[in-house]
């Protein structure tokens, strides 16, 4: 064997200065592998190897082609013995490559998938590993023509070995779980892995439901390593502050490259949800949107709603449900009611649920008041079963027995404070009246002692302002009753309890990442408030008992400013 190196300036697709070797054998290819695997002479078979490591990506296109040919010819005897020379193959890039090399290592990989299929693997792995990298710029942060084409060369091959091969379907599925970038790598690695993962989705549907999965899994870790805190203080943290330690600063520009990461995938599915529910005039395709509704919901119960404290994945499914109204968010809604009213189902789960409903009613421009009214109507008849049910009951004992029905109160008070100028509207009032809300913020079980202190303020001063509840004289008798809670569980032992509200997720606090955003901002409510006036006149007012004012607790301020939240349920300070 002889190998003819000659080195020369070249341009590379990049536009950088590149040596190009002559790589050339001037033998035949398939006898040195016969003789190696009949143990005859393996230096001609090491030497190939080590020549087609170190030479690399500088081998020209006409001897790369050449090398495949024959490499092609003799794809009968690559058995399991010549995995090294499969692997250094691999490892040249070739999508960026002219059309016949191209055609060339396409052929390779399928013939050598469909001859020896225990190769399968390690070609998928390979090809999916290859989804991570792109040099080219994106534009706009989508792909460049050129990165389109580099990419479709990769699906080529994946669609060929699928067709040949209908088993590798599993080994494409756990090839792209295990391949996703770790979450501290560049934003472009994670942006370029994710709509390869799309593309596959597109041309092979049948495991749609597992890639969509695979992804909102990566990005609920990429969402939980984001937070929140920082994403907000952002334009702060840029600026130089005196005694920050450099440690300090990794760990923000870290967080940073998260948050990246996440916004940038986020618009890829985004988009992907959008153009595939859609024809290129705008049109709803009803029945390809009724199954990615089937698929999105399903994961949105086994992995969105049961993880705590999410910040923007789910804003996925607030932007899918806006496709069609109302039907798409009234099934949604009902789904979630469903589970909320269903005693089998695990608390925390019943919990995160009425979480959800509250924000989309708040939230979602898209969701009809009727369907407003309807679930606040089945909420509140809800509660006053409950409280039928158990009013009569002690009251020393672990509230947490009760934490259900504390979140939906929670999540009543928090619709009606919010959505308070609508429900109004058109003889609104006399729905809220129906409510008997008076009946459930006096009950034994005390809601108000339990909810978060800013939202039972604004309920209170809206049930004041129409006069529905009167809440001043409980929350001050509240606010005096600061003894310890103990309780005894159910082997025998004392604990006491001092927490006192709940934690709560607003699962729609407004979206923080810039890029994806724009998809969010159309259909996103913002809280309005009152006008200033409302509250004063009712700080005036003589016709309430003198214990239902709280000048001690509750400042005169406009309900707009005690709406002011910070973190939760989404807010933003003035």
């Amino acid at each position: 064997m002889s190998i003819v190196s000659t080195k020369k300036e070249c341009n590379t697709p990049s536009g950088s200065s590149q040596k190009v070797v002559r790589f050339k054998l001037n033998y035949n290819l398939k006898s040195s592998l016969l003789r190696f695997a009949n143990d005859k002479d393996s230096n001609l078979y090491e030497e190939l190897l080590c020549h087609i490591r170190d030479v690399g990506q500088e081998i020209r296109d006409d001897d790369l082609t050449q090398l495949l040919r024959e490499a092609r010819g003799c794809i009968s005897i690559i058995d399991g013995n010549f995995r090294l020379f499969v692997q250094v193959v691999l490892i040249l890039r070739w999508t960026q490559r002219s059309e016949e090399v191209i055609q060339e290592y396409q052929g390779f990989l399928q013939d050598l998938c469909s001859a020896h299929n225990y190769y399968t693997k390690v070609v998928i792995d390979h090809l999916t590993t290859s989804f991570k990298s792109d040099q080219y710029d994106w534009i706009d942060n989508f792909p460049s023509d050129k990165s389109v084409k580099c990419f479709n060369n990769l699906h080529q091959v994946i669609q060929s070995i699928l067709a040949v091969i209908p088993m590798s379907r599993e080994l494409l599925l756990s090839s792209v779980k295990n391949n996703f970038p770790y979450l501290k790598k560049p934003a472009k690695e994670h942006q370029c892995y994710v709509y390869n993962v799309l593309q596959i989705s597109q041309y092979e549907p049948s495991i749609r439901f597992e890639l969509l999965t695979a992804i909102i899994n990566k990005l609920i870790t990429l969402d939980v390593h984001s937070p929140r805190t920082e994403l907000e203080h952002e334009e702060d943290d840029k600026m130089e502050v005196d005694g920050v330690f450099p440690l300090d600063k990794v760990s923000s520009d870290s967080e940073s490259s998260v948050a990246e990461s996440l916004d940038l995938s986020l618009l890829l599915v985004f988009k992907y949800l959008m153009l595939e529910c859609h024809n290129d005039d705008g049109t709803l395709l009803w029945d390809k949107t009724k199954s990615f509704y089937s698929d999105l919901s399903k994961i949105f119960e086994d992995v969105i709603l049961p993880t705590h404290a999410t910040h923007h994945v789910q804003f996925l499914i607030f932007y899918f449900l806006s496709f069609k109204k109302p039907t798409l968010g009234s099934n949604f809604l009902q789904m979630l009611w469903k589970k909320v009213s269903n005693a089998n189902v695990p608390p925390v789960i019943r919990q995160a649920s009425v979480c959800y409903i509250a924000s989309i009613l708040t939230r979602a421009k898209y969701i009809s008041l009727l369907v407003v009214k309807d679930l606040v109507s089945e909420m509140a008849n809800w509660l006053h079963s409950y409280i039928d049910n158990h009013d009569g009951s002690s009251g020393c004992q672990d509230n947490r027995i009760h934490s259900v029905f504390y979140t939906t109160c929670q999540a009543l008070f928090y619709i009606i404070a919010f959505r308070h100028k609508d429900l109004v509207e058109n003889k609104g009032l006399l729905h809220l009246q129906n409510l008997g809300l008076s009946k459930i913020v006096t009950c034994r079980l005390n809601p108000l002692r339990y909810c978060l202190p800013v939202v039972v303020s604004n309920f209170a001063s809206i049930a004041r302002s129409y006069q529905l509840a009167y809440c001043y004289a409980i929350i001050e008798r509240n606010s005096r009753n600061v003894l310890p809670v103990e309780y005894r569980d159910s082997a025998g032992c004392m604990s006491g309890l001092t927490k006192v509200h709940f934690d709560t997720f607003f699962p729609f606090d407004p979206y923080l990442l810039k890029k994806s955003k724009v998809y969010i901002d159309p259909i996103y409510r913002e809280y309005c408030g009152p006008p200033e006036t409302q509250l004063v006149a009712n700080s005036s007012s003589k016709d309430e008992d003198d214990d239902d004012f709280l000048d001690t607790t509750i400042e005169h301020q406009s309900t707009r400013d005690i709406f002011s939240y910070g973190t939760s349920p989404g807010f933003l300070h003035h």
